[in-house]
């Protein structure tokens, strides 16, 4: 008699003990795959039918399983729900007598979480005053009430289909309403925009097709199409409704288990200095890397644990420490991943993404370390591959002796095949360092209050469950410091919800994802949407609350705060919960960029429903609910019968080792994206853009970074009413601006636009510009005077081509541009375009009028007084004698540069009043290098006092070239 065979679909989050109970009962063949896909190929239902995974299976290997008699899958997967597996076993004749059984998992009522945020985004554009006025304007005011009731009463009921979230009809009901929100939300959007350029156009009294087009026919007509559209939608949410009550879905009110405490900014994340229970193997790597004795050219440390443990913190410990800064000639740090790229590898090491010819990578290797003790980090390598990692090898024995590489890595089979040292293998912290972790990340301080007391002995209970994984601990610990928890509080969590962990044999992603579950809901979008960026992605704080603004996931704040600032405290929340890691700061100290864990990555990708895809190969199928996609290939294409037209989000992000190189006929089509709020095409080497953006009307963020060949813009741009962020940081042979952007912008960021040498006209209309990075001044070109209505500009702010104000600068001087931009944090004043070109000259206007040229040029300096809380100010290629007065009123300034200034004869006095100076930085400045000099100038004493003082004969970068 046959064995009966199960087909269990496990992604590691379904009930891992059903499965191995299954697996030791002995009447039962179990089959495991993980994923929907390899489920379809072991099936035979995709034409492919190379198994590459080798199942799991308590059969003997000579046995032979003819037929599958009972499928288990999970609900949530990568890239295919539960529920999608079952319609494509039951379309097919041979299968579709297999019962299926979906399990359901935590992640469903994540998703249900998004699901009620949309829909809180959807009931808050229908209730303002805003689109009631629009219903009167367009005669839909009852269409708009009746879909903002039909939206509440389905809302109401979504935490009881959370409850109910195991049946295959209740989860098919939720995934056609999240379809039916998406496209509400699109309507309600086409209903503002067509009102934004009623509005735009109807204020343009010279063109006579303007009052044509909005004559009261022609607003009817309108009027009718939005109407049909609405009342289509609003038919399938009847629909849904109806459903709702055949699925006995009863109202339930929506609420987080513990209060999120949204005002506390502090956060709480261990930075990597603060590494705590790791000093014993710190010693142990340390003394096989500063061995006088070692022989050979090159020996290997493994560092092996599972994920959380601080492999790759102990790494970074024992990197930056001093003795062992100072044992290596040579340092570098490459993070490796799953994906190795012996090439890429290389290009990391000797910072060269240019080269695309093996040949030349690895020839420019060997000449980086040749006789140099170097010392090199591989972090988190996955390769098993003993052949590629010796050819990996092979490129580093002609290094000096007593070189070394440290590989961290969670698997045994790589520190097998690299080590020459035996691994370091890490385990968890003991009790005493767990809790010391533990209350260090709540902050109970001195511990003075009874109650923190009461608190932390309740902590040593959870603590002991996260089995001494610093990551768990910091994340639980992070959990429990966001909110306002009294004992009752803490003794529910541990015994209730905390309690949950034993029944899960991955104990740190199930620590994880309860803290993923208290997240509110607005949150869990923001951390869902990291999942598009590849593991080690470095985020840019800014460009990430950009990202999470032009997808409406911030919620509006009934304060007076924008929504940039509200998108901060969503940032801040979840570093201080430790979603993110090894945070980078600015100038100013606040967060630059920071990294999201692996492990957090693989919680983001499993939280996601089949909205989200990230597609590896030249192909995408985007799926009827694909609303995100990303994708690292240049020669992406979208399949013709692809659902691509409801897409909301398009990232390309290049392979550092592609061509990329992409001209005007590239024949990825973007006309047909109608609904993208994000388009990302950047570093592609784009030569220049078809002009296809008219029907992008949805679109808010646009990034054409580092598309180095990129001349023009399309003067599409222009039409697009709700662009608020456009990235061209890097397109260094961009020469100009489309003139008459529009209003809607917020940040435009020009970092690197070399040859850009002036501002389109009407730049100064745009008055809810938070961010501009470059303004560019030549001869005839926008006035200076253009940055006058600007007071909301915020960050860094570079003035580039003072020199052409020469001719005006009493006006500048009256004028006072910069004194009402408040939130100004960052200003370089510069009188050339480019201080890096011949910078141990003085500059050329010294030789025609210098006389006139130091007045002018003080002049118009006193006329770019900046606001008194400005953190950084350079000041480059100023030829007048001295600096003004204002200097010494920059109460908050931490960092004053100085460069090319030959005329310059002295400091301000009052630089002595800057308390808040931290930083002095002065090149090529002959007469100040004379005069304050350290160990020889007159005037050092007034510097003195100032923590970092940099004099040098030109920039840091430049000396490279003359050592």
């Amino acid at each position: 008699m046959a064995q009966f065979h199960v087909l269990a679909v496990d992604d590691s989050i379904i009930d891992r003990m059903l499965i191995e109970r299954l697996l030791k009962t002995s009447s039962f063949h179990v089959t495991v795959v993980d994923s929907g896909t390899k489920a379809l190929k072991f099936l035979g239902l995709v034409e492919d039918e190379v198994r590459n995974e080798k199942p799991t299976s308590n059969a003997t290997e000579t046995e032979q399983v003819v037929e599958v008699n009972l499928i288990i899958t999970d609900y949530c997967m990568p890239g295919m729900t539960g529920y999608d597996l079952l319609r494509k076993i039951k379309e097919s004749n041979s299968l579709k007598d297999i019962p299926v059984v979906i399990m359901s998992s935590e992640n469903v009522p994540s998703r249900i979480n998004r699901m009620e945020a949309l829909a809180v985004t959807i009931l808050e554009k229908l209730s303002s005053s805003a689109y009631k006025e629009l219903g009167i304007i367009w005669n839909l005011k009852e269409d708009i009430e009746r879909m903002r009731n039909t939206v509440s009463m389905i809302k109401a009921v979504l935490l009881d289909a959370e409850a109910k979230a195991n049946n295959h009809q209740v989860i098919n009901w939720l995934e056609d309403l999240k379809d039916v929100l998406y496209d509400a939300d699109d309507v309600l959007d086409d209903f503002s925009i067509e009102d934004l350029n009623r509005i735009v156009m109807a204020r343009n009294s010279i063109v006579r097709q303007t009052q044509i087009f909005f004559s009261k026919s022609n607003k009817l007509a309108y009027g009718h199409k939005l109407g049909h559209k609405m009342k289509a939608i609003q038919k399938r949410l009847d629909d849904i409704a109806k459903i709702k009550h055949a699925l006995q879905l009863n109202d339930r009110h929506i609420e987080n288990p513990i209060v999120y405490r949204e005002q506390r900014q502090t956060y709480s994340f261990v930075s990597k200095d603060e590494v705590l229970g790791r000093d014993e193997e710190k010693k142990c790597i340390k003394r096989y890397l500063l061995d006088i004795n070692a022989t050979d050219n090159v020996s290997i440390i493994p560092i092996v644990g599972i994920g959380g443990l601080g492999k790759t913190a102990l790494a970074q410990l024992v990197y930056n420490d001093n003795d062992v800064q100072k044992h290596f000639e040579l340092k570098m740090w490459v993070y490796v991943s799953d994906e190795f790229d012996i090439k890429k590898v290389a290009q990391d090491i000797i910072g060269d993404e240019k080269n695309s010819k093996m040949e030349l990578v690895q020839q420019k290797l060997r000449n980086k370390i040749e006789g140099k003790k170097f010392l090199l980090v591989l972090d988190d390598m996955w390769n098993e591959d003993r052949e590629l990692w010796l050819k990996l090898k092979s490129l580093f024995v002609e290094g000096g002796k007593g070189s070394m590489i440290i590989v961290t890595t969670r698997s045994h089979t790589v520190a097998k095949i690299t080590g020459t040292h035996p691994p370091l293998f890490l385990k968890g912290l003991d009790s005493q360092k767990s809790q010391e972790l533990f209350s260090r990340v709540v902050a109970f301080g001195e511990l003075k209050e009874q109650n923190d007391l009461e608190l932390l002995d309740i902590g040593r209970d959870i603590v002991k469950k996260c089995a001494g994984i610093p990551l768990a601990i910091r994340t639980i610990g992070s959990l429990l410091f966001s909110r306002n928890l009294g004992r009752r509080d803490w003794l529910y969590f541990k015994d209730v919800e905390f309690s949950k962990i034993d029944q899960h044999k991955d104990k740190i992603f199930e620590i994880l994802k309860l803290s993923y579950d208290h997240l509110p809901s607005f949150l869990k979008k923001c951390f869902a949407y990291c999942s598009l960026f590849p593991k080690g992605f470095v985020f840019e704080k800014n460009t990430l609350i950009q990202l999470w603004v032009a997808e409406g996931f911030i919620q509006q704040s009934n304060d007076i705060r924008c929504v940039e600032d509200v998108g901060h405290e969503y940032f801040m929340s979840l570093l201080s919960m430790s979603f993110f890691q090894d945070v980078t700061v600015d100038d100013c100290g606040g967060v630059s960029t920071c990294k999201m864990h692996d492990l957090m990555h693989d919680l983001a990708q499993l939280m996601v429903g089949n909205e989200y895809v990230v597609v590896e190969g030249e192909e995408a199928n985007i799926g009827i609910r694909t609303r995100y996609l990303s994708s690292r290939c240049t020669e992406l294409q979208l399949a013709p019968t692809s659902f691509s037209y409801k897409l909301r989000t398009f990232l390309l992000h290049p392979q550092i080792n592609a061509s990329n190189y992409l001209r005007q006929s590239y024949n990825l089509s973007l006309s047909g994206l109608k609904f993208l709020r994000v388009l990302t095409l950047c570093g592609l080497k784009i030569v220049a853009i078809a002009n296809s953006f008219e029907d992008m009307k949805h679109l808010r963020y646009l990034d054409l970074s580092q598309n180095t060949a990129l001349e023009h813009l399309p003067s599409g741009i222009t039409s697009l009413q709700n662009l608020q962020t456009l990235k061209l940081s890097g397109c260094a042979d961009l020469r100009i601006l489309p003139e008459n952007l529009n209003k809607s912008l917020r940040h435009i960021e020009l970092n690197g636009c070399n040859r850009l040498t002036c501002m389109p006209q009407g730049l100064g209309k745009l008055t809810n510009l938070q961010t501009l990075t470059c303004f560019a001044l030549r001869n005839g070109s926008t006035s200076i005077n253009d940055l006058g209505e600007l007071n909301n500009l915020r960050g860094r702010l570079e003035i580039k081509g003072l020199v052409f104000l020469r001719n005006n600068a009493a006006e500048v001087q009256s004028a006072k541009v910069l004194l009402g931009k408040q939130h100004l944090q960052q200003l370089e004043l510069r009188w050339l375009y480019d201080d890096n070109s011949h910078p141990w000259l003085s500059p050329p206007s010294l030789s025609i009028g210098q006389k006139r040229s130091w007045l002018e040029d003080e002049m118009i300096l006193q006329g770019l007084q900046p606001y008194h809380s400005l953190q950084k100010l350079v000041i480059d290629g100023f030829c007048g004698k001295s600096l003004p007065d204002w200097i010494g009123n920059l109460s908050s300034l931490l960092t004053l540069e100085i460069h090319n200034c030959n005329c310059l004869t002295s400091l301000p006095e009052a630089i002595c009043n800057l308390v808040s100076l931290q930083k002095l930085c002065i090149y090529n400045c002959l007469l100040l290098q004379e005069r304050y000099g350290r160990s020889y100038g007159k005037e050092w004493r007034i510097i003195s006092s100032i923590r970092e003082v940099e004099i040098l004969p030109m920039k840091p970068s430049l000396l490279k070239y003359f050592s």
